[in-house]
């Protein structure tokens, strides 16, 4: 028997808040089992209705979910993947957005949504420090920095 929506939300979201990378559905099915969720469909669902709500995000990329870290995604975000440890930062997109705005607007496109992902090598990765790497920083989920977020 499916748990209630509210518990398998919960749910999905401290699995991923755990995870140290994102997760697909079947990862996320895979470590749920053994608290009761059986199907597919029922963490698609939790899933759909935690991202409606800001409280993960999806990388189209991957296909893969993990748990917003918490910042004002107003001003438009940008999501850096690693693709040596597939860690995600969550990076300010401040004026993206209207950037994005005035192109469509000068071509005549309707922006219904956007996900902009970087690829590359963290800091970590890389063997470097935020301040080695130009000073640049975010705080992303499975920061490691030691600075209170």
């Amino acid at each position: 028997m499916a748990k209630p929506r509210s518990q398998t939300d919960d749910a999905v979201l401290e699995v991923l808040r755990e995870a140290a990378t994102p997760m697909s559905a079947y990862q996320l099915l895979d470590q749920l089992r053994p608290r009761g969720v059986q199907s597919p469909p029922v963490v698609y669902r939790a899933l759909e209705r935690l991202e409606k709500a800001g409280r993960i995000h999806r990388l189209e990329g991957l296909g893969a979910y993990f748990a917003c870290c918490g910042r004002d995604h107003a001003k438009g975000t940008v999501f850096a993947v690693c693709t040596v440890c597939h860690k995600v930062e969550e990076w300010s997109g401040e004026g993206i957005d209207a950037l994005l705005a005035m192109e469509a607007a000068r071509g005549g496109f309707a922006v219904e949504g956007r996900t902009i992902e970087v690829r590359g090598v963290c800091a970590h990765c890389r063997g470097t420090t935020g301040a080695e790497a130009g000073g640049l920083h975010s705080h992303g989920p499975g920061c490691e920095c030691g600075h209170e977020h």
